[in-house]
């Protein structure tokens, strides 16, 4: 009897820790699951951040290739002879002189192919006008996002290339843009989709 005693004491010993260490275990379990969010938090984050700069200097370097490329390919000796900025961009992508990493809609060797970046706008290059005599061009960005435009607005007007830029409705003249300015002339995104427009006027 006395044995069977202590085993049932045993026993009841055991079943009131087992009890005890289940409720340290949803604790602890909750607690590491606390944490892994958190850390997930910071990780995807991050992703975003690396994501928004990298698309940012993809875009810059994009624009600055398109503007090169635009002047050593379609430029003849009476200037840029297109009727219309389709047919400029059409034949711009069927001579290859579009980034390799841009989105072409269309058949490229067609000549009315169309060219978008990297958060769905269309991208045009279009002939510019100036005293009756198309000696220029532009370049547009559409649906860019708010702090994408900030930054390569102000990037690509320190690289000299152009002689005018436009953040939606205001236009600089001079081609040159303020962290400032740009801060305050474009809008917030609706969404997760950019409402902002860039033009680049480049006269040569």
């Amino acid at each position: 009897m006395l044995i069977q005693n202590i085993d049932v004491n045993a026993l009841k010993k055991n079943e009131k820790e087992t009890s005890h260490d289940k409720g340290w275990g949803i604790m602890e379990q909750g607690a590491i699951a606390l944490v892994v969010i958190i850390v997930l938090a910071l990780v995807f984050g991050g992703l975003y951040m690396l994501r928004s700069r990298t698309g940012v200097a993809n875009e810059s370097s994009n624009i600055q290739t398109i503007i090169t490329s635009t002047q050593g390919l379609l430029k003849g000796s009476d200037g840029y002879t297109f009727t219309s900025g389709a047919k400029m961009t059409g034949a711009l992508i069927q001579m290859g002189g579009v980034p390799k990493t841009m989105t072409v809609r269309g058949t490229p060797s067609s000549g009315t192919a169309t060219l978008y970046n990297s958060w769905g706008g269309a991208v045009t290059v279009a002939p510019a006008s100036t005293s009756g005599f198309n000696n220029g061009f532009t370049v547009t960005y559409e649906k860019v996002p708010q702090d994408a435009c900030i930054q390569i607005a102000t990037q690509i007007s320190r690289t000299g290339l152009t002689n005018g830029i436009t953040l939606n409705s205001t236009t600089h003249n001079d081609g040159k843009v303020t962290t400032e300015e740009a801060s305050a002339q474009f809008t917030a995104d609706n969404g997760s989709t950019g409402t902002n427009k860039l033009i680049f006027t480049i006269n040569g």
